[in-house]
Parts: structure tokens; C-alpha cells; sequence
């Protein structure tokens, strides 16, 4: 039997640096929306031992570079499953974009072979194997909106207003190691004070807290982003920012026909998606 799970990616609305670990990790404190924007994948038990995973777009690295296929042996290893899987991705989430697509999928794979493997697993634990496969991985885990603080691994569930979005991809992958590594802002302890006060109700308020503490850095390897984020709000976004390490760029709208309406402003730079609120 064929199961089908959707794996959202995600925006980070508001993103600090806070320091640099002694592991060559950063701590950050960001807040993030996860969003309709999705991969299809398609999970099929093997009688075998064997774990394969594929996609329709030969993207995906084989192996132990791929963060499914990482998720899918840490599980069979520690909850000893003597059980093989088939993985098809339908991917439409760009890779290099600061989107999460990798993390999600990864997520999206632990959640349903928890269930059809049947392991009892206590939530904490799987927060926590997620975080060896990938640091945004335990934000899908965690599956709605969120303060993510540390290296991923501390979620705190925060409401967010249901927003609509304009992401652009300007074909272009990034290095999230790169751009991590190109950082030259100060890093002060304290930074991980940062706190959301009061509570967001509208799409000027999340307007309002739009930053990120990686764009000049991905500025500066693709002006392309720059031009991106100026062109979305030319187009009518209430605010616009980069995802993550880039390069995706999305711009908040109140509602879905500003974000049609700028979509065809915006398309000539990319890959574009409209997408709302999970």
C-alpha cells in the first residue's frame, strides 16, 4: 500500500544571529510560519530491508547525504525496524532556497513510519532524533507556527495571523554553510533575549518585525535577492524579506488577490509561488 503525505516548507519571519557555538553552529532566535506551499511524498513498505529514496526530478542526493534517507536508517537503528521503504518525492519545494525543504521531508517521513512502524516513541525523543538529522528538522516535528531558539532544537509554539505570501526563487541555490560562514555582524549573548511581546493580529504586525540577519551576507553572493525583496514591495507587499539562507524572498500580502495581482509584477525573476498559512 501507497501512502501520501504532504511536507509544507516554511519562512522565517523574524531571524537573529545570536552567537557562534564552539561547534562551528550558530545560535539564532527566529520566529517561523509554515506555509501551503508542499512536497508530495509517497511512501511504500518493503518486505526487504532495503531504503530507497527518489524523486521526480532527480534533485535528491543518494545515501547518507540525503536528509529522508538519514531519517529513515536513525529510526530503523534506534527502535531496531526490521522493515524496508520505498520514498517518491514529488518536489516542489526549490532546494537552496531557505525554504526548508530537506528538513521537512525529512520530518514529514519520521512522523508517518512512527505510525506505520508502530513505535512508541515519547515526542520529546523524536524532537530530539530529529535534531540529528537536521536543525530545522524538530520546527516540521513540531508542524505549526513557531519561536525556534538555539540551533533548532528549542520549539515554543507561537500564533501567528493567517498571512498570505508571494515567495520568489531566483533560481539560485545558496550554501547555508556559505552564508553562515560570511557573517561579519557582532554576535552579543545578548541578542538571545529577543521576545515577542503582545500578541500579532494582523498582517502590519508581522510587517513590523520583518529581519534577518543573514541578507546582506546572501546580498552580497546574489544581488539578484536585493532586487527581489524592492520588487515585491513595488508590487504591493506589506513587507518583504529572505527565507532562512536564501535565496527565496517572499513578500506578506492582507489578502490573495494582492498576492495574484503582484505575481504577475514579479514573475520574470524566477520560480514564483503563491502560498498562505498552514
Amino acid at each position: 500500500m501507497t501512502h501520501f503525505c504532504l511536507s509544507p516548507a516554511k519562512v522565517n519571519l523574524f531571524l537573529k544571529v545570536v552567537s557562534r557555538r564552539p561547534d562551528g553552529y550558530h545560535n539564532l532566535v527566529s520566529l517561523v510560519d509554515l506555509v501551503s506551499l508542499h512536497d508530495v511524498i509517497q511512501i511504500e513498505e518493503d518486505d526487504s530491508d532495503r531504503v530507497t529514496v527518489c524523486d521526480n526530478r532527480g534533485l535528491l542526493p543518494p545515501g547518507a547525504d540525503n536528509t529522508i534517507y538519514r531519517a529513515i536508517m536513525l529510526l530503523k537503528e534506534r527502535y531496531v525496524v526490521r522493515a524496508g521503504v520505498r520514498v517518491f518525492v514529488e518536489k516542489q519545494i526549490p532546494l537552496g532556497s531557505g525554504l526548508g525543504g530537506g528538513s521537512s521531508n525529512a520530518a514529514t517521513v519520521m512522523k508517518e513510519l512512527v505510525r506505520l512502524w508502530n513505535i512508541k516513541v515519547d515526542p520529546a525523543e523524536l524532537l530530539e532524533l530529529g535534531r540529528k538529522v537536521g536543525s530545522d528538522v524538530p520546527l516540521f516535528l513540531h508542524g505549526k507556527s513557531c519561536v525556534m531558539k538555539g540551533v533548532g532544537e528549542k520549539i515554543m509554539p507561537f500564533d501567528l495571523p493567517f498571512l498570505w505570501y508571494l515567495i520568489v526563487y531566483p533560481d539560485v541555490v545558496l550554501s547555508t554553510r556559505d552564508v553562515y560562514n560570511g557573517l561579519r555582524i557582532v554576535l552579543t549573548k545578548g541578542k538571545n533575549e529577543v521576545t515577542f511581546s503582545g500578541n500579532f493580529t494582523s498582517t502590519l504586525d508581522i510587517a513590523d518585525i520583518l529581519e534577518n540577519d543573514l541578507e546582506e551576507v546572501a546580498f552580497f553572493r546574489c544581488p539578484k535577492i536585493k532586487t527581489i525583496k524592492e520588487a515585491l514591495r513595488d508590487a504591493g507587499a506589506v513587507g518583504a524579506l529572505m527565507s532562512g539562507s536564501g535565496s527565496a524572498v517572499f513578500g506578506i500580502f492582507e489578502q490573495q488577490d494582492g498576492a495574484q495581482e503582484a505575481l504577475e509584477k514579479v514573475r520574470d525573476f524566477g520560480s514564483v509561488f503563491i502560498a498562505h498559512s498552514v
